[in-house]
């Protein structure tokens, strides 16, 4: 009976030590008010709140031996109050974005056209002068067009009317015969030279114009200074001209004697024909 004592008293004290640290191990695991702390009614403004879930020194001990997948309550506080941008932690301050406005609106506005002067050469003024008979007006439109906005941003345009206020009107021009072929075609607007022809040039009055009724030419034309004969196998006619000696001219006529490389000159008057006579030219055309 002696010999059982101590080793009872042994089996007791060690099972009362072991029951002793399963004790505190459950409190320590189970412990709510130390792993997660719970807002309390007497917490009245947000820097209480903030305090709150700061841990003290037994609680960062404790959360230390936690599990790494324990999901503490401040750890669910910073994901709902702290901006995500594609996985990562955003610094910057959300943009508010403007509201798009649609809306449509009727616009008027002008359009100007002008129309190029005309100009008649004549052998009455000399080579490279040049006088206003008559200034261009330009033509008024006036253009209706519904317009659709974005914002202030035109997104379409939806033609409406156009109403001809005022028609252009070209100016008329009277210039002595070009020195040269650069100024002929500064002057027509032309930029194209076809071909160069070495001819024989005579001159002619509207009074003896190919055509009848006598003034008339072989394309409907009145025969006057600028207007010339040649013959349609060499030079189409409707051909823009320059001509050495007699400046810009369009070929317009024919004549019985014109064949190959002649040419006839119309002049003003039956003096300039007889003072130009027969002589050796440069043609150059323009344009066919």
């Amino acid at each position: 009976m002696t010999n059982d004592q101590p080793i009872t008293r042994r089996l007791i004290f060690r099972l009362a030590g072991l029951a002793a640290v399963a004790v505190f191990a459950v409190s320590i695991q189970y412990q709510p008010s130390s792993a997660l702390p719970i807002f309390s009614s007497r917490l009245t403004n947000r820097e209480s709140v903030r305090d709150s879930f700061l841990p003290t020194s037994g609680q960062r001990a404790l959360v230390a031996t936690l599990p790494r997948n324990t999901v503490m309550l401040r750890d669910v506080h910073s994901l709902l109050t702290t901006p995500k941008l594609d996985g990562l932690t955003s610094t910057s301050e959300s943009t508010d974005l403007e509201s798009l406005s649609i809306h449509t609106e009727l616009r008027t506005h002008r359009e100007f056209s002008s129309l190029r002067p005309t100009v008649r050469f004549t052998s009455d003024m000399v080579p490279g002068a040049r006088k206003v008979v008559r200034r261009g007006e330009p033509g008024i439109t006036e253009v209706t067009e519904r317009v659709t906005l974005w914002s202030s941003v035109i997104v379409n345009r939806q033609l409406i009317s156009r109403v001809v206020m005022r028609r252009a009107q070209s100016g008329f021009i009277v210039a002595g015969p070009p020195r040269n072929v650069a100024e002929a075609m500064a002057v027509t607007g032309i930029r194209k030279l076809v071909a160069v022809y070495a001819m024989v040039a005579t001159a002619y009055t509207a009074g003896s114009a190919q055509a009848v009724p006598t003034g008339v030419t072989a394309m409907g034309l009145p025969a006057r200074y600028g207007v010339v004969a040649v013959d349609p196998r060499v030079i189409r006619l409707g051909s823009r001209l320059f001509i050495e000696g007699y400046g810009a001219a369009i070929a317009a006529d024919t004549g019985g004697a014109i064949r190959g490389n002649r040419i006839d000159l119309c002049m003003d008057s039956l003096r300039s024909a007889i003072n130009f006579g027969r002589q050796p030219v440069k043609v150059y055309v323009l344009q066919e």
